[in-house]
C-alpha cells in the first residue's frame, strides 16, 4: 500500500470513527450547562429511611412546579414537602421536573438524610431558552429553571458520576426549550430525567423517542456504562392504546413503563423488575408523587 494510499485509509478510518461517536442529530448536548454536586457520606438526621435489601431499588419522581410562572406554584412550599417524601420512601434515584437551581441543595440533603452512610449526588440540567440560548430562568432570575436527577450509591461502591445534559432539536414555539438530565453512577446505574412538551403531543412524542432511542444509548456507550437504567419524567403524554400519541410507542425493546395514570411515567431496563408502585398526594403541586419499587435480577 502507498503512502497516498494509507493515508487516505487512515483518514477515512478517522472520518467513520467520528460520524459513529458523533452524537444523534435528534439531540444537542450542552455540557456547559449542567450542574453536578456529590455529597457524602451525610452522617446526619433523623436515620436511614432506605431500604438495605440488596435487590432494591426505588425510583421517586417528581413535578414540583416551583418556576414561579405556572399557576400551580404555591411560594416555594412543594421543596420541603417534595423533600419530605425523599425522605420517608429513602429513593435510590428521584427525578425531579419544574425546579430552579437553588433547589437541588435542599432536596439532595433529604436524600443524604435518607442515606447518611453512602454517597449521593445530584445532575441539574436547566431548560434553554430560545431567545437568548443561555439557560431559563426562574421567575426569580437569580435561578435557573430546569430538571434535575438525585442519586444514591453505596459507600463501598461509590467510583463517581459522570454528568449528562443536553436538548432536543424539536422544540415547539414556546421559549422554555426542552432538555434532559442523565447521570451515570459508575458501576452502579445510569439514570435520566426529561419534562417534554405540553403544547403538543406529536412532538413530545418525538422528544421520548430521542431520549429513549438516541440519546440514552448514546450516552450508555459514551460513559462506558452497562448498568441497570430507570428514566422518570413528566412525559406530558399518557398510556392509552388508542391514541397515535400513546406513551408506550418510546418505550424501547427490553425496557419496561410504569405509569401514573397521567402524564409521569418510570421507564426502566428489563434486568430490574416491576415490585410494586404508589402514588402520592401533594398539596403544594399538581402533580402527585409517583414511586416506582423495583428489585434487581
Amino acid at each position: 500500500m502507498s503512502r497516498s494510499t494509507l493515508t487516505t485509509f487512515i483518514a477515512l478510518l478517522l472520518f467513520s470513527w467520528s460520524a459513529t461517536c458523533a452524537p444523534p442529530a435528534s439531540i444537542q448536548l450542552l455540557p456547559s450547562l449542567v450542574e453536578t454536586t456529590t455529597l457524602g457520606p451525610y452522617g446526619k438526621g433523623r436515620g436511614q429511611t432506605g431500604s438495605t435489601s440488596a435487590t432494591s431499588f426505588v425510583e421517586l419522581q417528581l413535578n414540583l412546579c416551583n418556576s414561579g410562572f405556572a399557576g400551580c406554584y404555591a411560594s416555594g412550599a412543594s421543596i420541603p414537602e417534595g423533600g419530605e417524601l425523599i425522605y420517608a420512601t429513602g429513593p435510590n434515584v428521584v427525578t425531579v421536573n419544574e425546579i430552579c437551581s437553588s433547589d437541588t441543595a435542599d432536596l439532595q440533603s433529604y436524600l443524604g438524610e435518607a442515606w447518611p452512610n453512602d454517597y449521593t449526588y445530584s445532575v441539574f440540567m436547566p431548560a434553554v431558552d430560545k431567545r437568548t440560548a443561555e439557560a431559563y430562568r426562574c421567575k426569580d432570575t437569580r435561578f435557573l429553571y430546569g430538571s434535575l436527577v438525585l442519586g444514591r450509591v453505596e459507600k463501598t461502591k461509590w467510583k463517581g458520576v459522570d454528568p449528562y445534559g443536553g436538548k432536543y432539536t424539536s422544540q415547539d414555539t414556546s421559549n422554555e426549550q426542552r432538555i434532559f438530565a442523565c447521570a451515570a453512577a459508575t458501576g452502579d446505574h445510569f439514570a435520566c430525567t426529561t419534562h417534554l412538551s405540553s403544547s403538543s403531543e406529536p412532538l413530545a412524542l418525538a422528544q421520548c423517542k430521542a431520549l429513549m432511542f438516541d440519546a440514552i444509548p448514546y450516552l450508555k456507550s459514551t460513559s462506558g456504562s452497562s448498568a441497570k437504567t430507570v428514566v422518570g419524567g413528566d412525559f406530558n403524554l399518557e398510556y392509552d392504546p388508542d391514541d397515535a400519541e400513546n406513551a408506550q410507542k418510546c418505550v424501547p425493546s427490553g425496557w419496561t413503563r410504569k405509569g401514573d395514570g397521567d402524564v409521569q411515567h418510570v421507564v426502566f431496563t428489563n434486568d430490574l423488575k416491576f415490585a410494586s408502585s404508589k402514588k402520592y398526594g401533594l398539596s403544594y403541586t399538581d402533580h402527585d408523587g409517583w414511586l416506582v419499587k423495583l428489585t434487581t435480577t
